[in-house]
């Protein structure tokens, strides 16, 4: 093929074939691409000189100027510039004092400008009948009750227009086989009416183009081609991508298909429906035929009026069989609503569900169980068939009148499933409303047998060469899905989901309720192993400390008289101990309940124990402690108001201040909403405006002291707040702080 001249393309890989690369163009124009910047030729078609006072073998590389008057040039590049800036493709220009209709467009980072010589209108009296007769046109397409009878007006316009040989409407199926809907045709012409053309006669990239460039002409099947220079260009060092490209030469496949046909002369004007391609009008002639700018644009807009009223009847829909399923649809959910299982009443209203639509079956795969009416295949087929949509089917909505086509397995059900209209309920737990319609026999004609032919001499492929009526019985289709069955069923599956979710609910609930006792049980063991943890570290190793203090105590005065006084701290402080550890013996071996056990705490006692194994710093310190017990009993558990007493008057005595004798203030009280305990104390001060916000967080110290960890203030607000109260805290730096824990109790 000469279209490329590193591709060789014929029928066996035309449907891949790079049409946008094809390196020629039609002969009724010529084509410059330039440099959008400077406007310098990089690649131009070998026929300027036909229309130019141009060598085409010196112009690469030079300006646009080189083919323009020096007066027509300013002109020339602004408005170049200003169909960019607008985005206008098509301009009329001057060049040697000749008109042209210049076509530009851009195409990777260059311009692609063509140029096809003005023809002006000879006879005003010619577009006042156009003008005319496309507003008489419009009326009557408003007026037509039918798509078809809309596309034989269409049809007849565009060849009255055009006076071409014949004019067909063109409308693909799913599967981009076409379908001749409408035609018009001069006597003796063969007819297409209602033939059907292969999907391989137009393949996918063709399609492609025909949504970027809606109107394609070819002016002369049997021109020689012109050949674009250099090949490749010398920017991008590949060929041009020219698939916008008005003059672009054809496919050669197409070209000798179109020979094969006995056409000469081609213009195709896509339809193109919600930005989709729905057709084609296709205008074929016996002999050459150029059409001219004007013509070709008119055609557009009668194309995109006949797409306006695809649209409107795509959007027209039978109203009242719509309400009465809709009226149907809300009983049905009124009966499934009402009912407390799900299951049970969608057995007794198997016949309401397929009423919807006029689908001979149904299945619904819902909860793990499925539950089928009517005409539909075995259940193992349909758990098969709801696999495949989960991992196959994107869209929440999927139907198709020939479902073996996309689903293989569907061949052997074909008599129960050749349509299918499926609504995704859950597509991770397979859960689907499939509605079903059975195989019907479809006679479908079309233009030739839609096969590649092969030469028996060369081996070649080439393209049919037949287009004589054939025949076929088309098996594996069903009646279409209406976009009321659509609606309906959609509708349907929405309501059915609000049900599941609404007899869920409760069961969710309780199971939400059951999962956040749990969890907040494990959280409270949680806490409580936490708890003990630093009970255990922290409550202990004072005591220990305490110990360590009376033993240095002794040995500065190791008489008689200071040993007995160590020996009775001591053996107080190991009774505390021993205390503590039982009472934590006694929590764990309970198992760690929820919740800690309550227990009527003689406060005066508990503080006296925690003074008690605080007694050695306090003899070192000469530390002074006052009590203000108010109330003297809290019910509680023991051990965590053992943590909180003990951790605020450890704490107290810790950060003493070195110039004055430390006087702690211990206080208990009532208030409206609980019991206050209070430590207050004469010692460094705490600079909370500094410190105030992470004081409670664990691991932080304020002071250097080599015993400070950081953690009996973490502790102590946790602790609190397990019993349903807080911590505060005021301080002046150097003048001394006060802690206040206030419990519900």
């Amino acid at each position: 093929m000469q279209n490329y001249h590193n591709y060789k393309v014929d029928l066996s890989n035309c449907d891949t074939e790079p049409i946008h690369l094809i390196g020629r163009i039609q002969p009724q124009g010529f084509m410059l691409i330039l440099n959008k910047q400077t406007l310098e030729v990089e690649q131009l078609s070998a026929n300027i000189g036909e229309f130019l006072q141009a060598d085409p073998a010196i112009l690469p590389g030079k300006k646009l100027n080189a083919i323009a008057f020096k007066e027509e040039y300013t002109t020339l590049e602004e408005r170049i510039r200003l169909q960019l800036d607008t985005g206008t493709q098509v301009d009329l220009i001057e060049l040697q004092g000749k008109q042209f209709f210049a076509f530009l467009h851009e195409s990777q980072g260059s311009l692609v400008l063509e140029c096809e010589p003005y023809m002006p209108v000879q006879h005003g009296q010619q577009i006042l009948d156009l003008t005319g007769g496309y507003t008489r046109f419009l009326e009557k397409l408003d007026q037509q009750g039918t798509l078809v009878s809309q596309a034989q007006l269409t049809t007849q316009f565009v060849q009255q227009v055009l006076d071409y040989d014949q004019v067909m409407l063109y409308r693909f199926d799913e599967d981009w086989h076409g379908e001749v809907i409408a035609e018009t045709a001069k006597p003796g012409v063969h007819t297409y009416l209602h033939h059907h053309f292969p999907a391989s006669d137009i393949p996918a990239q063709a399609r492609a183009l025909l949504l970027q460039k809606p109107v394609r002409q070819i002016a002369n099947v049997s021109a020689t081609a012109v050949d674009i220079t250099p090949y490749f260009n010398p920017t991008t060092g590949q060929p041009s991508n020219i698939i916008r490209s008005e003059l672009r030469n054809p496919s050669e496949i197409h070209l000798q298909y179109l020979q094969n046909m006995g056409v000469q002369a081609t213009l195709s004007i896509s339809i193109i429906v919600n930005e989709k391609l729905w057709g084609i009008i296709a205008c074929q002639h016996k002999t050459a035929l150029f059409t001219n700018y004007w013509r070709r644009q008119l055609c557009l807009n009668i194309a995109q009026a006949f797409a306006n009223g695809v649209l409107a009847n795509e959007e027209q829909r039978d109203m009242r069989q719509l309400e009465e399923l809709r009226v149907q649809e809300v009983q049905l959910m009124n009966q499934l609503m009402a009912s407390r299982n799900l299951q049970e009443e969608l057995q007794k209203q198997q016949a309401a569900v397929l009423s919807l639509t006029e689908a001979s079956g149904v299945a619904l795969l819902l909860d793990g169980k499925c539950y089928t009416y009517g005409y539909t295949p075995s259940e193992q087929s349909l758990r098969s068939l709801a696999q495949w949509l989960a991992e196959h089917v994107g869209n929440s909505t999927f139907h198709t009148r020939q479902l073996s086509h996309v689903y293989p397995a569907a061949a052997d059900m074909k008599e129960q499933a050749s349509g299918l209209l499926a609504l995704e309920i859950s597509k991770l737990n397979k859960e689907y409303l499939l509605y079903f319609k059975p195989e019907i026999s479809e006679t479908r004609i079309w233009a030739g047998k839609p096969d590649k032919e092969v030469e028996e001499q060369s081996g070649r492929i080439h393209p049919r060469k037949s287009f004589a009526r054939w025949v076929q019985v088309i098996k594996g289709t069903s009646l279409p899905w209406s976009l009321n069955e659509i609606e309906v069923a959609q509708t349907l599956v929405k309501d059915l989901v609000a049900v599941v979710l609404r007899n869920q609910k409760e069961h969710l609930l309780d199971l939400n309720k059951k999962l956040n006792q749990t969890s907040e049980m494990l959280r409270a063991k949680n806490r409580r192993l936490e708890d003990f943890t630093h009970i255990i570290t922290h409550n202990l190793r004072s005591p220990l400390g305490n110990m360590q203090g009376l033993i240095d105590l002794y040995n500065d005065e190791p008489t008689a008289e200071t040993g007995v006084q160590v020996m009775h701290l001591m053996d107080n402080m190991v009774q505390n101990m021993a205390t503590t550890l039982d009472d934590l013996g006694l929590i764990l071996e309970s198992e760690l309940s929820t919740e800690l056990e309550d227990q009527e705490v003689y406060l005066p006692d508990l503080v006296e124990r925690e003074l008690q194994n605080l007694q050695s710093i306090i003899l070192q310190t000469d530390a002074k402690v006052q009590l203000d017990l108010q109330v003297k009993h809290i019910t509680a558990p023991k051990v965590y108001l053992e943590s909180i007493t003990h951790n605020l008057i450890s704490n107290a005595l810790k950060y003493r201040s070195p110039e004055r004798q430390p006087l702690i203030l211990v206080k208990s009280w009532q208030e409206q909403e609980g019991i206050c305990f209070s430590v207050q104390d004469n010692g460094l001060g705490i600079n909370l405006k500094r410190y105030g916000h992470k004081i409670f967080k664990v691991y932080n110290t304020f002071h250097q002291n080599k015993d400070a960890k950081g953690l009996g203030l973490y502790l102590t607000k946790v602790q609190a707040e397990a019993l349903g109260g807080g911590i505060s805290v005021d301080s002046i730096p150097g003048e001394g702080t006060t802690f206040k824990v206030c419990l519900k109790v």
